[in-house]
């Protein structure tokens, strides 16, 4: 008797990874639907992003006059907030279901997403160690990435999902 309930708690502990990483992985590769629409796909990640937005202005308000005046590790923790935004932002927009034929554009726009975080996380490391050059070659970076970005989903006419480049510049 012992034996079958220490082999049913190991089965039931192995549906449960299993779920765990179907899960997992149904995040990581982007959540497909053949009901949702490219109008309400959306519409529904706009709200997301406005938000965003909005988060991130507050934060990100006059990092660029702090860099100027050289108030880098000022700067620094503002940048670092954002991320920590953004990078929850990218995890809910990733679990938005999406229109099975944009399935593979999204995928990459949100690639440029995790990218634009992960410069972002370099970009706050580089002004609290308070290396300039490194600086200035991220703001390149960011802004290149921000386009690449952009363009990619330029079918979309979004207007809160967009990266607004001339902030790195």
């Amino acid at each position: 008797m012992k034996t079958a309930s220490r082999s049913s708690k190991l089965f039931v502990s192995a549906v449960a990874a299993l779920l765990v990483l179907a899960l997992g992985a149904s995040a990581a590769l982007g959540v497909t639907s053949t009901e949702q629409t490219r109008e309400s796909y959306v519409a529904a990640v706009e709200p997301i992003c406005k938000s965003n937005t909005k988060t991130s202005e507050r934060l990100l308000g006059g990092v660029k006059k702090l860099v100027k005046e050289d108030k880098l590790k000022v700067a620094a923790g503002k940048v670092s907030s954002a991320v920590t935004s953004g990078n929850a932002t990218v995890k809910k927009l990733k679990q938005v279901p999406q229109p099975v034929a944009d399935a593979p554009k999204l995928k990459k726009w949100l690639g440029y997403l995790e990218t634009e975080q992960k410069l972002l996380t370099e970009l706050s490391k580089a002004l609290k160690s308070e290396n300039k050059p490194e600086v200035q070659q991220l703001t390149v970076k960011l802004t290149q990435n921000g386009n690449l970005a952009n363009n990619t989903v330029l079918a979309f006419e979004f207007k809160y999902c967009l990266i607004p480049t001339s902030q790195f510049s």
